[in-house]
């Protein structure tokens, strides 16, 4: 991967599992990282803690457009500038296959 020094990523659902290791992946190219979830809030601080560039942890829904707005305000007033974004997190619905119309 190319130097990403000075750049900031935030990578969403990135407390664990494959948005944490984009995360590590971006961050030991030289990226700060904002690590983001809806929910695992001390998972999310204790990957940001222990990534080597100035990482951080914002919590935030993404399903909830106002919390995505806030997550994206947050970076750009903590870093200053966002360039590199993961939609990494993800959420489901169970809908009958008759029915697929219902997802849009």
């Amino acid at each position: 991967m190319r130097d990403l020094a000075g750049r900031v990523a935030l990578v969403t659902g990135s407390s664990r599992g494959i948005g944490e290791a984009c995360a590590r992946h971006l961050a030991a190219a030289g990226a700060h990282i904002v690590v983001n979830s809806a929910s695992s809030i001390e998972a999310g601080r204790a990957v940001a803690q222990s990534l080597p560039t100035d990482s951080v942890y914002i919590g935030a829904d993404i399903s909830d457009r106002t919390q995505v707005e806030s997550l994206v305000g947050d970076t750009i007033e903590r870093f200053g500038r966002l360039d590199i974004l993961v939609n990494n997190a993800g959420w489901t619905t169970v809908v009958p296959h008759g029915d697929l119309e219902a997802l849009t």
